[in-house]
């Protein structure tokens, strides 16, 4: 197993039941391909660097997992063809860092 830190933007139109909804969505992904949410944080909504899809703003989620590298792929590609999901980055660490990070402390 390896240890991926990811971000998930959701789009900032959806409603709170429906983008709780799309990370249960998420949840369910991630341990269908045999993998283990360490730890989890809403970053809220959060103005983004540049426009995504005409979007100035979306809702920041931030995941530390344990999931087969192989795995990451199938993910992305379920994750691609939901338009509640604007982005999503999977990086790869030797070690999770220690939560809460410092983007959960800043004004949202």
């Amino acid at each position: 197993m390896n240890n991926f830190e990811a971000v998930i933007l959701l789009s900032p139109d959806i409603s709170n039941k429906l983008r709780s909804s799309c990370l249960d969505n998420l949840n369910k992904i991630i341990t269908s391909n045999s993998g283990k949410i360490i730890n989890s944080e809403d970053w809220g909504l959060r103005d983004l660097s540049y426009k995504i899809n005409n979007f100035s703003k979306a809702f920041y989620n931030f995941y530390q997992i344990e999931i087969q590298g192989n795995k990451i792929q199938s993910m992305s590609k379920t994750l691609n063809q939901d338009e509640s999901f604007i982005r999503h980055l999977f990086v790869r660490v030797e070690k999770h860092q220690e939560l809460p990070t410092k983007l959960n402390y800043e004004k949202k």
